[in-house]
């Protein structure tokens, strides 16, 4: 998982490993907006925002949590996380911003697939809010392990 600037979760508030629809789990982190934030000055030019990006990468974040709950930490000796580039139609929908004011964040991922085997992955769907009101929308976004050393693309 990042540390410092691009840990983008603060909490886990809820983790249900075998919840959600299909049964493959339901996770909801959150975190408080930190006006100070190194993102909203380095942002475009007096439009202090929270990147969209760092809003897929706290999805993202909750995804790699599941993944290790699921395969364990001592993947990390073998396994390095990536994106899937191949095969994998995602979607993800903004309706709105983050701002220096805003309060808590939270994002919730609903898994959707899980693909066991040598460089295992996790799918999902989710939401980002923003003090309540849903802003972003991620569908079939997902993460993969990939064996260290592997040039099979994923």
């Amino acid at each position: 998982m990042p540390a410092g600037a691009m840990l983008m979760i603060d909490e886990i508030e809820v983790f249900v490993p075998d919840g959600g629809p299909k049964g493959l789990g339901f996770i909801r982190g959150i975190t408080s907006v930190d006006p100070d934030a190194w993102f909203f000055a380095a942002h475009f030019y007096q439009d202090p925002v929270v990147p969209g990006s760092l809003g897929l990468e706290s999805f993202l974040q909750l995804l790699k949590l599941v993944a290790l709950d699921r395969w364990g930490d001592n993947l990390g000796n073998t396994h390095r996380f990536c994106p899937i580039l191949i095969g994998l139609k995602h979607r993800w929908t903004y309706r709105g911003q983050i701002i220096p004011h805003n309060g808590q964040v939270e994002v919730e991922a609903v898994i959707t697939e899980v693909r066991e085997g040598e460089e295992p992955v996790v799918i999902g769907n989710g939401f980002l809010k923003v003090d309540g009101l849903v802003i972003y929308e991620m569908q079939q976004f997902g993460i993969a392990l990939r064996r260290i050393g592997s040039a099979t693309p994923i």
